[in-house]
């Protein structure tokens, strides 16, 4: 009886299976963020994961796929993002690492992904040696670089508020480079830098270049700085009486800089941005709103541009029919998109950046300020042929 019993239940098991077909596991997309969630900047990092996270959970889905998001801590050191970078693509075997803060850690993993064949695109780092002599087939530079910040801040500053120039920059390999941008930028429209100095990073004391600053007389005062250091050059500026003689404007300037300094010690400054939530892209303010109520803050840009970046990935991998390599890179080259971050956006085939219009934000008073993060309006643009430069200016040739 025990033996007919599992005759009759093998067969009814096997007419299940020819009616139904065998199992099929679902495809795995797996996406890595690899950013700064520890330390003095984690506010920049901790952005990026919850835009990811977003991102991933707004998908509109690919069928029969499952999308898993990889988070880990590079604690802004290039030494521990080159390892997470090298984990994520062998262990967990990510198919992109998005994201990545730091410049020179930025370039540590984009020669994993070299070494890996694997995608990365960065959106955090400011280098443009990501699209010039370290660029590879494997990145793509989405958001900012450092020629954009400079030129639009540089070109629309000279047009619009004076021609005699000091600048204050960060003694390192990034503040060298948006010095070399922003003086080129300034003197395109008539203008010039009439003093620089170089001062070490993480300096608490910038009463000696401000007072050498005042004594140049210049009209504009340019801090390439941020973080600590652009509220430390701010405080000074204001506290020695310059901040009432120039106009201020920053390399870079983000909400949770302005939040921790007090809007007052930045009311009337000038800064460039690929992004803010106040722009009319459509989308941008629910995103924005959405994102306020996940995390009690306004997103920076960031953080919009990771949620972009990985919207517009998943897009790239549902038109390439899955997520290899080589068949996503030819769904992005050369691909032209509308979404909350750009409108359009516009990925160049010849170095991989992302391209899209940027604007020169002024910080508003205290007393215009209506609710969280409202810091910023728009009172300027460039187009993206004008802020980004010309394919190929940076002297990157793709290894195809």
């Amino acid at each position: 009886m025990r033996a007919k019993c599992l005759v009759v239940a093998f067969m009814l098991a096997a007419a299940l299976l020819m009616v139904g077909g065998p199992a099929v596991a679902a495809k795995v997309v797996k996406v890595g963020i690899v950013s700064v969630l520890s330390g003095p900047v984690a506010v920049i990092g901790n952005g990026e994961k919850w835009a990811a996270e977003m991102a991933v959970a707004d998908f509109e889905g690919i069928e029969g796929t499952k999308i898993e998001l990889v988070v880990r801590d590079h604690a802004y050191n290039p030494g521990v993002a080159n390892e997470k970078a090298k984990e994520l693509y062998e262990k967990e075997n990510v198919d992109v690492i998005i994201a990545c803060p730091n410049s020179a850690a930025a370039l540590a993993v984009a020669q994993q992904a070299k070494l890996h064949k694997k995608l990365f695109i960065s959106t955090s780092a400011g280098t443009t040696d990501l699209i010039g002599k370290a660029c590879n087939r494997y990145v793509f530079k989405w958001n900012y670089n450092d020629y954009m910040l400079a030129t639009t801040v540089g070109i629309l500053g000279a047009e619009k508020l004076g021609k005699r120039w000091y600048t204050i920059t960060s003694d390192y390999a990034w503040g060298h480079n948006l010095l070399k941008h922003f003086t080129e930028a300034v003197e395109s429209k008539g203008g010039k830098v009439v003093g620089n100095d170089m001062v070490a990073l993480h300096t608490s004391d910038y009463s000696p270049y401000i007072l050498k600053a005042m004594n140049a007389k210049p009209e504009v005062l340019a801090l390439l700085n941020v973080g600590k250091d652009a509220v430390n050059s701010t405080k000074a500026a204001a506290e020695y009486g310059l901040k009432k003689k120039v106009t201020i404007v920053h390399a870079l300037l983000f909400e949770p800089s302005i939040r921790g300094g007090g809007v007052a010690t930045f009311a009337g400054d000038y800064t460039a941005a690929p992004w803010n939530w106040v722009v009319d892209n459509p989308g941008a303010r629910d995103f924005a709103d959405r994102y306020l109520k996940k995390t009690g803050e306004r997103p920076h840009f960031m953080a919009a541009a990771v949620y972009s970046a990985v919207t517009q990935y998943l897009l790239a991998v549902k038109r390439a029919g899955g997520a290899d390599t080589e068949k996503v890179i030819k769904a992005l080259e050369g691909h032209t998109f509308k979404d909350m971050f750009a409108n359009p956006g516009y990925v160049r085939p010849e170095d991989h950046q992302q391209v899209g219009k940027a604007y020169l934000l002024r910080v508003k008073q205290p007393d215009q300020v209506k609710g969280t993060d409202d810091y910023f309006e728009v009172v300027g643009s460039l187009p993206a042929e004008q802020a980004f430069g010309k394919p190929g200016q940076f002297g990157c040739k793709l290894n195809k």
